[in-house]
């Protein structure tokens, strides 16, 4: 591996780990504090909105989709508005409304239901848990979702037991949910299919009735169990009415018309006057349940004689694009009615009010009751906020950006590990190798060193025994020959020279080894 290369990647590997490692560190922390609420003294804790994002309490339309619309169940001059915004709230008929979005940092509200025998009480189904009020939607104190039980937290439907107001049943994804402790905790009682609409028996409330894409479910005892019923009756219900009569009358409402039965279910018949027409909501007025209203795309119906006969208020759509001066596209899907001839529509493009049982329409104004408080008056309570950086909604979109960088820092930090590790071996693994090299070298180096030293000792030995006999070889022999004898004398000193300057050398390789 090129030397720089790797440090690039130590770099790189150690600011990896450490992003890693924050991220590692913000969910553990988030997380042992949602376990420990109490401990920490944050259960009921408030943060000031001006440390938060705008997005927790910044509306930017109030001409939006309604997609919940109830009355108080013993006051009918409280009316709750639940929009893909937030919630609106009336208190003197429709008078004068009030933005009530207080802790409620999800505001796509899609089912809204009241306590009938506390009217404080009001919970929000959103798509990510429910919401609970106890001062009448002032502030959204309580919040349900997966931590609760909720582990399917997009709310499609959600009721509450007339008689027992600590039950609930949610419909979501995940099929049924039911809490027995007024929301604080909840139990899956059926997962077979999604849900989109549940219901109560009028007659019967331990009678329940559950519609999704898949078909129409019924429990007989409070949602333990459930068995498919009108299969070849009914195509999927949009809308499944109730009332409260013996035999049990059923209304429903499907993309191909309106069904009904006078006997519990057990027979369906067409209504021909919505023969392959969409039925998108109806309301039945509980003080005369032979009082109908039907809402089929931008048409309005009503009936006084239960559904025998039906009068189309065409003049819905036309006065309302005639008074607004332009040309507005709007859907019925909500109708609730508070007196005799006051009526409320929410559609796809608002909310509208008919004094007159729909002669006159106007459309009610929310934009008014936009929250107007300072960002120090606004207020979320710490354990939602941990809550939502543990989930990663306080980080909106990049969550899922973050969630993958560090799925690809989990890879990246494994092979740069690996990568790591393996170059470390491989420079140890050479570095022994030379060393072993120079130690095999020094140890042939020296062993040469020593042969050498011992042959140069010898020599020299051999050179003094012949220069001796040399020496005796002059005193015997004549002049002549004692020149040559002079002569192999002086090779022979040249040569033990020669001999010393090599052991002096030798001398000094053996320090340096």
């Amino acid at each position: 591996m090129n030397i720089r290369l790797f440090k690039n990647t130590r770099i790189i590997h150690k600011w990896v780990g450490i992003l890693f490692a924050v991220f590692i560190l913000i969910l553990s922390v988030s997380g042992f504090l949602l376990m420990h609420p109490e401990e920490f003294g944050i259960e009921k804790a408030q943060i000031s909105g001006k440390y938060l994002p705008a997005k927790y309490f910044q509306v930017n339309q109030a001409r939006r989709r309604i997609q919940s619309l109830i009355t108080g169940p013993t006051d009918q001059q409280i009316i709750y508005v639940g929009t893909d915004i937030g919630i609106y709230r009336s208190q003197d008929g429709g008078k004068t409304w009030l933005q009530t979005n207080q802790g409620l940092f999800d505001q796509d509200i899609r089912s809204l239901v009241i306590n009938p025998k506390n009217s404080n009480i009001v919970y929000a189904g959103t798509g990510h848990g429910i919401f609970k009020s106890e001062d009448a939607g002032n502030n959204w104190s309580d919040w349900f979702d997966e931590s609760a039980g909720l582990t399917h937290s997009g709310i499609y439907d959600l009721i509450l037991h007339p008689e027992n107001p600590e039950i609930l049943f949610a419909a979501t994804d995940g099929g049924v949910f039911q809490s027995l402790d007024a929301g604080e905790s909840w139990e899956s009682v059926f997962t077979k299919h999604p849900i989109q609409l549940i219901n109560f028996s009028a007659p019967n409330p331990d009678i329940l009735y559950a519609s999704g894409k898949s078909g129409i479910f019924r429990s007989k005892n409070r949602g333990q169990d459930w068995n498919r019923v009108w299969d070849t009756a009914l195509p999927p219900v949009s809308n499944l009415i109730s009332l409260n009569t013996d035999p049990e009358f059923l209304y429903s409402g499907t993309q191909t018309g309106l069904y009904k039965s006078f006997n519990g279910g057990r027979n369906w018949v067409t209504d021909p006057t919505f023969k392959k027409t969409p039925i998108d909501a109806i309301f039945i007025t509980p003080s005369n349940q032979a009082k109908i209203y039907v809402g089929s795309g931008a048409n309005f119906y009503s009936s006084k004689s239960g559904g025998d006969s039906w009068e189309n208020i065409s003049s819905f759509t036309q006065k309302i694009n005639a008074g607004s001066g332009t040309s507005i596209d709007i859907k019925i899907n909500r109708i609730i009615s508070l007196n005799k001839k006051s009526l409320y529509v929410g559609t796809s493009s608002g909310l509208y009010l008919s004094e007159d049982e729909g002669e006159v329409w106007k459309n009610i104004d929310l934009s008014g009751a936009v929250n107007q408080l300072s960002p120090d008056e606004m207020k979320m309570d710490v354990v939602k906020l941990i809550t939502e950086i543990h989930n990663g909604r306080f980080f909106g979109s990049y969550f899922f950006m973050i969630v993958d960088l560090a799925t690809i820092g989990i890879v990246f930090l494994t092979l740069s590990g690996l990568l790591i590790a393996y170059y470390r071996a491989r420079v140890k693994n050479r570095k022994k190798l030379i060393e072993d090299l120079a130690t095999d070298r020094a140890i042939e180096l020296t062993e040469t060193t020593d042969e050498l030293s011992s042959e140069s000792h010898e020599i020299h030995d051999m050179i003094e025994h012949i220069t001796e006999h040399i020496e005796k070889c002059q005193l015997v022999y004549m002049d002549q020959e004692k020149k040559e004898i002079v002569e192999i004398s002086r090779h022979l000193n040249t040569l033990d020279k020669k001999m010393h300057r090599l052991m002096e050398n030798l001398g000094e390789l053996e320090k340096t080894d």
